[in-house]
C-alpha cells in the first residue's frame, strides 16, 4: 500500500518514437537529483537492447545492472527485468513501477517516469479496473515456503532453457524465481482493480511533439543508426543461442516482427527492410500520437524548436521548485 505522498513530485515524459525522451529525462535527472523509470513494454525484457531503443540518442557511459541500467550516473529502472521468451503484461508492469516510484521518492530521489507505451503511462498514474490478474494466494505461500533450490527444481520441469539465462544474481532472487515459476505454470488467477498512483504525487506531465514529416525523417535516421549499431546482429545471435525462435521474435512486434523476417529470407535485402521497418515505425508514431493527444493536462513542447529543451527544463524547474 503506497503512503500518500501528495507533496511529493512526479514528472512524465510523453511523445512517440524517436522524439529523444530518453535524452531529455537523462539531462533533467542530472540537474534534480532523479532517476528514471522505464514506461515501455519491450525494454522490459534482457538482450533486446537496440532494438527496444533503450541506449539514448545522444552518446551516454552506460553500466548494465539487474532490472536497471545506469547512463551517465543516471539510474533508469525497468530495463532488463526478464527473459524474453516470458510474458509481460500491464498488470507485471503496474506492480513493478509503482514500487520502483514509490522507493525513488521515499529515497529523497526525483521519480521520472519515461516512454510511449501510453496504456501503461496512463493506467499507472489513474488506474484500471480488471486491468489483470493476482496469482492464488496459497500457491505463492506454498511457493514462499520453499527453498531456492528446490523453486529452481520445479522450473526445471517445466522450462529448463529459462534457468540457462539467468545471471547469478536473478538465479538467488527467491522472488524473482517465483514469479518465474507462476508465468510458467499459469494457475487460475482473479481479477483485479487498480486505483492509480497520482493521487500520491504532484504530476507534471511533458510531452515531446514534431511535424509528421520531419518525425518520419528521424524515424528514417533512427532505424539507419540501430542497423550500424548492430540490430540485425543482435537479432540474429538471440536466435543462434536459442533464447528467441522466429515465432517470439514476431510476437514482439515492430523491428523485431520484420527482421525475423528478414533473417529467415521473406526480406530480401537489407534495403527493403529500412523501408518497411521506416513505414511501420511511422505508423506505429502515428497511432501513439493519437493515443496521446487524448491525454489531459500535458504541455507540449515542438522538438524542432531551437532550444527547446531548456524552455523544457525551465517548465520543470518552475514546476519543482
Amino acid at each position: 500500500m503506497l503512503k500518500s505522498f501528495t507533496k511529493n513530485k512526479l514528472l512524465v515524459i510523453l511523445g512517440p518514437t524517436s522524439t529523444g525522451k530518453t535524452d531529455l529525462a537523462i539531462s533533467i535527472a542530472e540537474k534534480l537529483n532523479g532517476e528514471i523509470v522505464s514506461a515501455d513494454s519491450r525494454q522490459v525484457y534482457k538482450y533486446l537492447n537496440i532494438g527496444t531503443g533503450k541506449l539514448p540518442i545522444n552518446e551516454v557511459d552506460v553500466k548494465k545492472k539487474n532490472g536497471f541500467w545506469i547512463m551517465n550516473g543516471i539510474k533508469v529502472w525497468l530495463y532488463d527485468l526478464l527473459d524474453p521468451q516470458l510474458q509481460f503484461n500491464l498488470y507485471e508492469y503496474i506492480l513493478e513501477a509503482k514500487d520502483v516510484i514509490k522507493k525513488i521518492s521515499e529515497s529523497g530521489k526525483f521519480p521520472i517516469l519515461v516512454g510511449g507505451t501510453g496504456l501503461y503511462i496512463r493506467s499507472l498514474l489513474e488506474g484500471v479496473s480488471d486491468f489483470g490478474t493476482e496469482k492464488k494466494t496459497d500457491l505463492r505461500k506454498e511457493l514462499e515456503g520453499l527453498d531456492i533450490q528446490e523453486i529452481i527444481n520445479r522450473i526445471l520441469l517445466l522450462n529448463p532453457k529459462i534457468l540457462e539465462n539467468l545471471n547469478n544474481s536473478e538465479a538467488k532472487n527467491a522472488r524473482r524465481l517465483i514469479r518465474i515459476f507462476e508465468k510458467l505454470s499459469s494457475p487460475s488467477e482473479t481479477k483485479r482493480t487498480f486505483f492509480g498512483i497520482r493521487k500520491h504525487f504532484n504530476v507534471l506531465k511533458v510531452g515531446l511533439k514534431v511535424d509528421r514529416k520531419i518525425l518520419r525523417e528521424k524515424i528514417r535516421q533512427r532505424v539507419l543508426l540501430r542497423i550500424d549499431q548492430g540490430m540485425l546482429e543482435e537479432s540474429e545471435n538471440l536466435i543462434t543461442r536459442e533464447i528467441l525462435t522466429y515465432e517470439r521474435m514476431e510476437e514482439l512486434g515492430l523491428e523485431y516482427k520484420y527482421i525475423a523476417k528478414f533473417l529467415k529470407g521473406e526480406i530480401k535485402s537489407e534495403k527493403e527492410l529500412v523501408e518497411i521497418l521506416s513505414l511501420k515505425i511511422g505508423q506505429f508514431a502515428k497511432r501513439q500520437m493519437t493515443w496521446f493527444k487524448r491525454e489531459k493536462g500535458v504541455f507540449w513542447f515542438d522538438i524542432s524548436e531551437k532550444n527547446f529543451m531548456e524552455k523544457v527544463e525551465k517548465k520543470v524547474r518552475d514546476w519543482y521548485n
